[in-house]
């Protein structure tokens, strides 16, 4: 629990100067960080090349929201499978198993908000096994587990 009563400062971000990661081999950059909001909330711009998105996957601990910025994507959320576009917002309740992939034939571009906040630090940390040539099946799955990212098998 946060005990910080200091009132949260204002802050204004452009993508030049938001900190990039490259999580996944994608290129992603944090525009609010969990630490800045005090976990309140994090947001990410993300951006993914024809044919990229997740596997099936939920969250137990946040609602997830995605804004389309550009390309087409497929979303499915539980059951509902969607094509969306420039403008688009996708608001994914908690213990929802969503995924998405680009099906654009040019690279697609997304924000990301989590609520709480915490995807930012799940990002980073899975940039970090890349950078320091780590990057494997068992540390992957011990990140996701310990930042609310829970792959499930593929329906």
């Amino acid at each position: 629990m946060n005990t910080d009563t200091t009132p949260l400062r204002a802050i204004i971000v452009t993508p030049e100067q938001a900190p990039q990661i490259k999580p996944f081999g994608l290129d992603m950059k944090v525009l609010l960080s969990y630490e800045a909001s005090r976990g309140a909330t994090s947001v990410l711009l993300a951006w993914h090349k024809a044919g990229e998105g997740p596997p099936d996957h939920v969250h137990f601990s946040q609602e997830e929201m995605f804004f389309i910025v550009a390309g087409t994507y497929e979303v499915t959320v539980a059951d509902q499978t969607t094509t969306v576009g420039h403008g688009s917002l996708v608001f994914i309740p908690r213990n929802t198993v969503h995924r998405f992939r680009n099906i654009g034939e040019t690279t697609g571009c997304m924000l990301d908000w989590t609520l709480p906040g915490g995807q930012d630090r799940y990002f980073r940390a899975i940039a970090e096994l890349s950078a320091d040539g780590s990057f494997n099946n068992a540390k992957v799955q011990e990140i996701s587990s310990q930042f609310d990212t829970n792959f499930v098998a593929a329906r």
